[in-house]
């Protein structure tokens, strides 16, 4: 009833604003209806993943163009910075801009572009000197390394396998922040290879079966492998919480973690080759292996894995939060792994992701620079077109081959069974809680965004708590299965931020002052907000019930749905209860139904002013059953509240 409420007066406003399409107007209309006739137009779908509620456009139709619909869509779009995404068939896709993400023919033009600014070794190496420093100083690493502490890293006892063994580290690194890792170490005595491996979004992070895979197949064949945390994942969410790794600051402090490792493995151990030094990752770990090789010369061999391209700088804030493809210019990915050459590189693509260009795109240009140096066998594409995104055996297998050549590793150790792959909880420094967190630990991000600007993180502090809130609503239920925790936590999580978002981003400016058709009077802010936040797509509702029913019981959404609405279901009812003399059994149903009614649909609301404004609407339901079902809903409160006020008069006489 309030969801048709609020639609009505919604469309109302709406109409209001429309007019009649002049010059004086600028031929403006709802961007909503130009969308709709562009499908018809041109027989094509639109996919939305983009939000068009209140938004107008002027000059509209003059940005129709008859014979083509995707310059139509262009022009339709680019005012909200909307584009589109050609999809399967006629489908299209409406999507937000994305700084990160561009198209092949961008990065065709990119690399013909930097094709042009050299033409030998000589002003490569000159433009790859300034590349390395001005990254540096857009990242800003510089002045977050002079602040790290020098401390010994927390060890673990080390557990021994076939061929090799492991311990966990903690490095603190900034005051009262670490980082945990793994080492993989060979069983065999000498001089070992090391390779620094990143991580990447993978589901289960470095705790993962391939990573485990890989990691100790390469200690096997003979190189000590370090893996760790990205900011905000495992061990590190302990102190930041998830929502810290979609951040600038994640930028940073990955690739300062990454260095720091370094240093301590370098300093510490004596069974390294320094010689024989490699980065290798996996997506956004592919990233992170690019910008380690940039950052630090002493890397002599990298293997980048599905993530090179041209076109894409990475698409989470952790690999593009910080400007550093503005260097000298203009760069990309592509451009800061060729200022690796002339020292040996691996870079693995496939077919179903963004870097099912790099063989007629990226890795000629890679070439080209290799040449330079005639070194154009020291560089590799294995490129696998029929496979997606992932770190696969064949992406594994292909690693485990490069780095047998460049570092002389032992090919005969090469067999992924012989690992053992460890549960989660091995491989933690800290505790499954966190409840081995040194007394000096931090834990909150708000002490890590001092390190930057504080201002620039007040939406991730926002988003901190709010993330802070789904871990302690849904650690109240005690599930038993840790997975179905996290999936109901992120579920939760997602639509307090959609919640969140949508009320700053709609303010009740946006509804046209009028009169309210329910009660003749002017409407008010919260009215007004109200109507806003109404017009969230229902989908974010639908999206919240479908993933809590997905490991949640009905009892336990109930649950959820009263730390949403503190407990209104039940503070009502018993209001009702003490109100309503002798409610019976069919009484307290319909009053139940209704609250519930009330509960599910005042989650999609901000404050507890709207959650209350959406329970009036319910209980005037239940007043409205009373008076229908021979009570008196007004006599029955005056009642009440007279007697309420003598219970108060005789417990003052008694004192």
């Amino acid at each position: 009833m309030k969801r048709i409420l609020f639609s009505m007066l919604l469309a109302t406003s709406l109409s209001a604003g429309a007019q009649a399409q002049t010059y004086e107007t600028e031929f403006a209309r709802p961007l909503n209806e130009v969308l709709n006739d562009i499908q018809n137009r041109f027989g094509i779908r639109l996919k939305y993943d983009i939000d068009t509620v209140g938004k107008v456009l002027p000059y509209a139709d003059f940005r129709i163009r008859p014979y083509s619909a995707e310059e139509s869509l262009t022009n339709v779009l680019a005012p909200f910075d909307y584009k589109f995404v050609k999809q399967k068939g006629n489908m299209y896709k409406l999507k937000a801009y994305e700084y990160p993400r561009r198209t092949d023919e961008d990065g065709e033009k990119m690399l013909t572009y930097l094709n042009t600014l050299y033409a030998n070794k000589e002003a490569f190496e000159l433009r790859a000197d300034s590349l390395r420093k001005e990254v540096r100083q857009r990242l800003q690493i510089d002045g977050l390394l002079a602040q790290c502490v020098k401390a010994k890293p927390i060890l673990s006892k080390i557990r021994k396998f076939d061929g090799y063994t492991v311990q966990n580290f903690a490095l603190e690194t900034l005051p009262g922040l670490y980082v945990c890792g793994s080492i993989y170490t060979p069983q065999a005595k000498g001089q070992h290879a090391l390779i620094i491996c990143p991580n990447g979004h993978f589901g289960g992070g470095r705790y993962r079966k391939d990573q485990q895979q890989r990691m100790g197949t390469l200690a096997r064949m003979g190189a000590i492998c370090v893996d760790f945390d990205l900011f905000g994942w495992g061990e590190s969410a302990l102190q930041v919480g998830g929502a810290a790794h979609r951040s600038s600051a994640a930028h940073v402090i990955q690739a300062m973690n990454g260095l720091l490792i370094l240093d301590y493995m370098l300093a510490s151990r004596k069974d390294i080759d320094h010689t024989r030094i490699g980065a290798n990752g996996g997506s956004g770990g592919g990233t992170q292996t690019v910008l380690l090789t940039a950052l630090d010369n002493r890397f002599t061999a990298s293997a980048p894995v599905v993530s090179l391209a041209s076109h894409f700088d990475g698409g989470c804030p952790c690999e593009s939060g910080m400007p550093i493809q503005l260097a000298a210019g203009g760069t990309c990915n592509a451009e800061l792994a060729a200022a690796f050459a002339p020292r040996p590189q691996l870079v693995v693509s496939d077919g179903g992701d963004w870097t099912a260009s790099v063989p007629t795109l990226e890795f000629p240009y890679l070439q080209r620079i290799y040449g330079f140096y005639q070194a154009t066998d020291k560089v590799q594409n294995v490129h696998l077109a029929q496979e997606s995104h992932d770190f696969g055996p064949n992406k594994r297998n292909a690693v485990y081959a490069f780095f047998a050549d460049v570092f002389q590793l032992n090919k005969k150790m090469w067999d992924e069974n012989k690992v053992t792959i460890e549960p989660e909880s091995a491989m933690y420094s800290f505790g499954t809680k966190g409840e081995l967190l040194p007394a000096n630990a931090i834990r909150s991000f708000e002490k890590v965004s001092a390190y930057f600007d504080k201002k620039a993180f007040a939406k991730l502090n926002s988003d901190a708590s709010l993330e802070k809130k789904a871990m302690d609503w849904v650690a109240s239920l005690n599930l038993k299965d840790d997975q179905k925790a996290s999936f109901a936590v992120t579920a939760i999580y997602n639509h307090l931020r959609k919640v969140r978002d949508w009320h700053n981003d709609h303010p009740y400016t946006t509804i046209p002052a009028g009169m309210n058709p329910l009660t003749g009077k002017p409407l008010s802010q919260l009215d007004r907000e109200m109507i806003a936040d109404s017009a969230m797509p229902k989908e974010v509702h639908e999206r919240l019930m479908k993933e809590l029913r997905r490991v949640l019981t009905e009892e336990q959404i109930e649950l959820i749905l009263d730390k949403y609405t503190v407990g209104k279901v039940a503070f009502t009812l018993k209001g009702y209860q003490a109100i309503v003399p002798n409610m019976t059994e069919a009484e307290t149903t319909y009053v139940l139904e209704q609250l519930k009614l009330a509960r599910e649909q005042a989650i999609d609301y901000k404050n507890m002013k709207q959650i209350s404004a959406v329970f009036e609407i319910y209980k005037n339901n239940c007043e409205q059953y009373f008076n229908d079902h021979g009570r008196n809903w007004r006599q029955m409160f005056k009642d009440y509240v007279n007697k309420r006020k003598a219970e108060k008069e005789q417990e003052k006489q008694k004192k």
